[in-house]
């Protein structure tokens, strides 16, 4: 009873606390905290703490395929969202995930599915697209888009939880690192904010996965040789040394030129 109350109650506890935020601070922000490890770290406690550190260990690499997903998706989105209506942009996208999903869990090795995940992390930041022809700000939709945000993602940890039970570690992996929160969120933003705030939403996403990225690899390295309580330490060190390292890689996202010029 108590594993199946923190599987209910942890991911939409974090999603309100990340939603409270990402309101104050700006989609940007919210990007980057959805695109944090909010679905995936729960899941991998739960896996780890109902299954052990072996089946935890594969769903961790599940992940990563996941959010090679979660990042073609940003990519995507973000160069479509100026050009296309957010239901065209929607489609266009998930078609570019459900490749990459594809090609992720076709590829037999992780470092491989992690590599192309920072070459497509690091060319959606590099870059910045052009042009947004939506309509202005407005506050649309506001009073059900946080109880629609924890609900989706606690049905996203229970399914990841079943599937991981019914197929296996790795697939539940993989969908707990699908980007649902993040396509609810960038559509509902496209339609009443425009397309350059949807599409800093997806490049805040971008920034913070690979932070998400470093902290699937190290627990899928070290839950079975280490243990959960080291792995998961090492993990969130690496999760919190990963964004100085992106700022330092890409001063110019933040507005600051680099070093010596």
């Amino acid at each position: 009873m108590e594993i199946l109350l923190l599987r209910v109650c942890l991911a939409p506890c974090l999603v309100l606390l990340v939603s409270v935020v990402a309101r104050r601070l700006g989609p940007r922000r919210g990007g980057q905290l959805i695109g944090a490890p909010t679905s995936t770290g729960p899941f991998l406690l739960l896996m780890c703490s109902t299954y052990g550190p072996g089946p935890a260990a594969r769903a961790a690499h599940g992940c990563v395929t996941g959010t090679l997903v979660v990042v073609c998706f940003g990519l995507a989105y973000a160069r479509l969202a100026p050009v296309l209506r957010p239901a065209w942009t929607l489609l266009a996208a998930l078609a570019g995930a459900a490749t990459a999903g594809l090609a992720g869990a076709l590829c037999g090795s992780v470092l491989l599915t992690a590599g192309l995940t920072v070459a497509v992390i690091f060319a959606g930041l590099a870059t910045r697209p052009s042009g947004d022809r939506g309509p202005r700000p407005t506050n649309r939709a506001r009073a059900w888009e946080i109880p629609m945000r924890m609900a989706v993602s606690a049905l996203m940890v229970l399914g990841a939880v079943a599937t991981a039970r019914a197929l296996g570690s790795f697939l539940g992996g993989v969908l707990a690192a699908l980007p649902i929160l993040l396509a609810v969120m960038g559509t509902a933003l496209h339609r009443s904010a425009g397309a350059s705030v949807a599409a800093d939403l997806m490049r805040g996403a971008l920034h913070s996965t690979a932070g998400t990225l470093c902290f699937l690899l190290v627990l899928g390295t070290a839950l079975v040789p280490l243990g959960p309580a080291p792995a998961f330490l090492l993990a969130l060190a690496a999760l919190t040394t990963a964004h100085p390292l992106v700022r330092l890689s890409l001063p110019a996202l933040y507005g600051r030129p680099a070093p010596g010029r």
